[in-house]
This record gives structure tokens, C-alpha cells and sequence, in this order.
């Protein structure tokens, strides 16, 4: 008897230290742990629970979480979740000043009803806190890179102008070579490269910087003006002409003009362009008394000048004379380096005017940066300023891009899986999840068998698409 007693009290003792042991664990974890039973009453809450909700045990224990949101000690719960829908349960809560991931995880009796559910509260606001100052020690980085650059090009800190990739700095290196000669440079390039920011870079750093430099976009003007408009005009030129009108080319007279857009011109006065070009004279409508300008020509065009020269649409002589020095500004497409710097200052430029502050997620980082931009920075422009008045929160995600550079990113099977500097694990995993979904999505055509294939319920599977938005994405894609 004696004997069967003291089995008894060591099987109480061993159950005692592994309750105790369990206690300590408990108490111990760093996450807030909060444990309800069935009907959402809470039956225990661990010290770092106790810290993040700035609750005290004695107040919580024992009271259902029904009561206790109504009365606002808790924001909502993911525990009642749990139990009412049967299945794991996540919510993000900003609360009291904390960002909290709380994670209910319901514990089921042999019989499969739920009995309690275990609630993680794990709180990111320091992870968030310290992946803002990785953003801003990152910042600081891309200034200096910025400053060591500016200083390697000849003070290209008054510039608005990002060069990372190696044929952009080499473009920007030869603008600055040719900005010290007086030789007409032809600009060439897609539209929406930067084409005028080239022309501006070699007036800023020629020996004519303090004079003015005239810019005229040669297909804005109606060809039966743009003689006039270049090389003006005599009083009585054209009916109308009640005075005469000095033309641009008189107006930069000392300085430089730009003739944006120069394939079109049309061919009489290109005649008078090539005359310039060779003998420093121009001549007004209506008049027969040339004059000498001291100007400087730069060209610019998105065209093939070689295909107009074949096709008798632009003059070979003049092209020869314009082509003297020609510079190349490579499309968006191909200095891939220079699109998130190019993204963030236009985020801020936009931002600053519009009274917001923006940062991208690593997945929208992603997208913009392998986007193709086919109106080169002119798009990317245009793109910084809708992101920065449409989106609604500070962080822009993939889900505020234009379809366009979303379909980008899902055609090339989404962002790479795996972690990327800045990037919190809940980022990653939530990157991961989404990409993983979309191949599936894209494999199956009904939620059951996407559900059956990755050994979830449907309702997890539905939950999971409406988070990602993937069912609106998948319309845009059709």
C-alpha cells in the first residue's frame, strides 16, 4: 500500500515540474501569450502580454473578451476569431501606439470542438522602428553616393540628375567634355530620356553658362511660323507683320539655342539652319541684309536621322553639320541602376509638394525597378506623382502600382523568394505567400482544389486571395 503511495506522489511531483517548467516558459517568452477558453473567456495572460497591452493580470483573467472590447481594454481579438471560424486566426492592431501581429491558434478536444485558443502577440514596432532607420541610413548612403558622383562629374549637385549605370555616367561625362568646346552637339535618344536635362548639363558648365539659352520645341511650332519664329521678321513681311520681330536666334544671341525635336524642320529652313551653321548668318522674313549671331546649336531628336537623310526628308549636309558631336542618352530600360534612385526622388519632390511622406515596400521596389518604362522618365514621373496622391498609407505597395508594371512583375513570376536587406520577416513571408498563391491561382481554376493542393481549407485559401487582392489582379491580367 505504502508502496503504491509513494508512486502516486512522485508521478504528482514529476507533474508538478512540468507544470512548473511550463509556467516558466510561459512567463518567460518575450511574445504575449493569452490563452481563452471556449466561450472567449481568458483564463491566462503571460508577463509580456501583460506589458504590451498595458493590462494587469488580476483585471484580465476571468472576464470574457467580448466585455472587455467593449469596454476598450482590448482593440479586437484574434482569439474569438479562432473559435468562432475553427481555424488559425491573424490581425494586425495598432493599438495604444504599437503595431501587434496577433496570431489565435484554436486547441480542439478528441470530439474536434474547440475548447480554448492560444493567442500570440508578437509586437513589431521596434522591427518597424528600426527597418525605418535602415530606410533612412540607406538615404543617407544614396546622398553620399550621390555627393562623391557630383563632385567626380563637376558639380552635378545643382542638377536635379540621377547617373548610376555605367553608360549613363559615361553619357554625362561626355556632355561634360563637349559643354567646354563650341561645336554643335546633336542629342539623340527615345522620347522622355532626359534629352532636355543633356542640353541643360552642357549650358550650365559651358563658357556661355551666363548667357541665356533659348529652347524651341521645332514640332510645336506650325511649319508656315517656324521660319519666322527662328529667324524673324521684317516689318511688312506678311500681312500682320505691322513691326518687325528679332527670332530665337537672335534672342540667344552670345548664349546657346536649343532646337528640341530638330527632324522637324521643315526643308526651306533647313537651308537657312545649314547657312548658319556655315557662315554665323541669318536672315529675317522679308529682308535681303544678313546678319551675324555668335550662337551655339544644340539638336535634339527622337527620329533616325540616317532613314530621313535615305528618304530625302532632312538634308545630309545639314545633318553632317548638326551631327558633329553626337551624344547617346540611354532609355530607362537600359540604366536599370539609376530607376530606384530616380523613384525615390520623384517620391519625394512629388511628396514634398503634395504634403505627404512615401516609402516603397520591397515588393514595389521590385516591380518599379524591372518595370521596361517605355515613356522613360517622363512615365516614371508621371507614375512617382500618382503613387504619391493615390495611395492611401504611407508604405506603397504593390497593390497602389499601375496594372501595367504589376502584370510586369507577375509575368516575370513575381519578386525573387528570399530575404532582401530592409525586409521584416512578416514582408518576406507575406512575399513569399503571395507569389506562391499566384502560381497556384494560375495552376487551378477553383479555390477547393487550390486548397486541396497546399492542405488548407477553402476558407484560408479565400482569406488569403482577399488579402492579396489576387482575384481583382487576375481580372486586370484577362
Amino acid at each position: 500500500m505504502g508502496a503504491v503511495k509513494n508512486m502516486a506522489s512522485g508521478k504528482d511531483r514529476d507533474l508538478l515540474e512540468l507544470v512548473g517548467e511550463l509556467d516558466a516558459i510561459i512567463d518567460s517568452s518575450s511574445d504575449g501569450l493569452l490563452i481563452c477558453d471556449a466561450n472567449g473567456t481568458v483564463i491566462r495572460i503571460n508577463p509580456a502580454s501583460e506589458r504590451i497591452n498595458d493590462v494587469v493580470a488580476a483585471d484580465i483573467v476571468g472576464r470574457n473578451m467580448h466585455d472587455l472590447i467593449r469596454q476598450g481594454v482590448f482593440e479586437s481579438s484574434a482569439g474569438l476569431e479562432a473559435i468562432e471560424k475553427g481555424e488559425r486566426a491573424s490581425q494586425l492592431h495598432h493599438w495604444r501606439g504599437r503595431k501587434l501581429i496577433c496570431t489565435a491558434t484554436p486547441v480542439f478536444d478528441s470530439e474536434g470542438r474547440v475548447v480554448r485558443a492560444v493567442v500570440s502577440e508578437h509586437d513589431i514596432s521596434e522591427i518597424d522602428r528600426l527597418q525605418r532607420e535602415l530606410e533612412e541610413h540607406a538615404a543617407i548612403k544614396d546622398q553620399l553616393s550621390d555627393q562623391i558622383l557630383a563632385m567626380q562629374l563637376n558639380d552635378l549637385e545643382n542638377l536635379q540628375f540621377v547617373a548610376r549605370s555605367p553608360v549613363m555616367v559615361r553619357t554625362v561625362q561626355q556632355a561634360m567634355k563637349v559643354s567646354k568646346a563650341s561645336s554643335s552637339v546633336l542629342i539623340l535618344g527615345e522620347s522622355g530620356v532626359g534629352k532636355g536635362v543633356i542640353a541643360d548639363l552642357i549650358h550650365r558648365n559651358s563658357a556661355r553658362a551666363a548667357r541665356p539659352m533659348i529652347k524651341i520645341n521645332c514640332g510645336a511650332i506650325p511649319e508656315s511660323l517656324i521660319e519666322s519664329e527662328l529667324f524673324g521678321y521684317e516689318k511688312g513681311a506678311f500681312t500682320g507683320a505691322d513691326s518687325g520681330k528679332p527670332g530665337h536666334f537672335e534672342l540667344a544671341d552670345g548664349g546657346i539655342l536649343f532646337l528640341d525635336e530638330i527632324a522637324e524642320i521643315p526643308l526651306p529652313s533647313q537651308v537657312k539652319l545649314l547657312r548658319f551653321l556655315e557662315d554665323g548668318l541669318i536672315t529675317r522674313l522679308g529682308s535681303t541684309q544678313g546678319r551675324t549671331v555668335n550662337v551655339r546649336i544644340l539638336a535634339a531628336t527622337h527620329r533616325n536621322l540616317d532613314e530621313m537623310v535615305e528618304q530625302g526628308r532632312f538634308r545630309h549636309d545639314l545633318y553632317y553639320r548638326l551631327n558633329v558631336i553626337p551624344l547617346s542618352v540611354p532609355s530607362v530600360r537600359e540604366r536599370k541602376e539609376c530607376v530606384l534612385p530616380l523613384v525615390r526622388h520623384y517620391l519625394d519632390y512629388f511628396g514634398e509638394r503634395n504634403g505627404f511622406k512615401k516609402r516603397l515596400s520591397q515588393t514595389a521596389s521590385y516591380a518599379l525597378q524591372n518595370y521596361a518604362y517605355p515613356g522613360n522618365v517622363r512615365e516614371l514621373m508621371n507614375i512617382c506623382e500618382r503613387l504619391v496622391v493615390m495611395s492611401e498609407t504611407e508604405m506603397i505597395d504593390l497593390s497602389d502600382l499601375p496594372p501595367d508594371v504589376v502584370g510586369n512583375v507577375e509575368g516575370r513570376g513575381g519578386a525573387p523568394v528570399g530575404w532582401c536587406p530592409g525586409m521584416t520577416l512578416q514582408q518576406t513571408l507575406e512575399q513569399v505567400e503571395h507569389q506562391v498563391l499566384t502560381q497556384v491561382m494560375d495552376a487551378f481554376p477553383k479555390q477547393i482544389d487550390m486548397a486541396e493542393a497546399l492542405g488548407v481549407t477553402q476558407a484560408t485559401i479565400a482569406r488569403k486571395m482577399q488579402k492579396y487582392k489576387l482575384k481583382r489582379e487576375r481580372r486586370m491580367r484577362s
